[in-house]
């Protein structure tokens, strides 16, 4: 199965490549200006299924969000990835179909008649556009697939948890030493911390040492 670092990086190439899709022409039209001369209007993928530039964003999104190590995330990016690639895919494909209806928000802006008639021929760009699409969508299947082998990260423990601190010095790690039901005023080897201890026998303290 691949891995997560190899998943993400696809699914996010293939929603850039889907982005770039959309800013090619998708149709060509002609229809008639103010003056009655006919204009011809090059019809981007943006314009002609604005649907399918939201729905790559989208999909941007999610691939990201499925590198997080937490397993639930990846229940909710693989369905978004898999309905965004479907949805891409479906409003190219009514693009192509109608290339009439999907130029006529475009004419309109670029002739500034409502309503005209107009003439509009698909390009081949809405359907290559399903490459990229249904790529999504297939990363999409491989995040619900194979996400659940994927390792949970665990190494995120702070350092004051792994190492306790003195007592002596802290006052929150006596507190701490209280609640687990330890002794702080007692080290690891068993003496007071405030005494250094009786001295070791065969030694006479020094009276003329303060």
């Amino acid at each position: 199965m691949p891995s997560r670092r190899v998943t993400v990086l696809a699914g996010t190439a293939a929603s850039a490549l889907l982005i770039g899709a959309t800013r090619t022409t998708w149709a060509e039209a002609t229809a008639p200006d103010l003056t009655g001369t006919s204009q011809s209007v090059a019809v981007t993928g943006s314009e002609a299924a604005p649907a399918v530039l939201a729905l790559a964003v989208v999909a941007i999104a999610a691939a990201l969000a499925s590198s997080l190590s937490s397993t639930w995330v990846r229940y909710v990016t693989g369905p978004v990835l898999i309905a965004a690639g479907l949805s891409a895919a479906w409003s190219a494909i009514a693009a192509a179909l109608d290339p009439i209806g999907a130029a006529g928000s475009a004419v309109t802006t670029a002739t500034g008649v409502l309503g005209s008639e107009v003439d509009a021929v698909a390009t081949p760009w809405p359907l290559l556009a399903l490459i990229p699409a249904a790529a999504v969508a297939a990363v999409g299947v491989i995040v619900l697939v194979a996400g659940r082998s994927w390792p949970v990260g665990t190494r995120y423990r702070s350092a004051a948890v792994a190492a306790p601190s003195d007592p002596a010095r802290d006052p929150a790690a006596a507190w701490d030493a209280l609640t687990r039901g330890e002794d702080p005023s007692i080290d690891n080897g068993g003496s007071s911390t405030g005494d250094d201890g009786p001295p070791e026998p065969g030694t006479t303290p020094d009276p003329r040492r303060p």
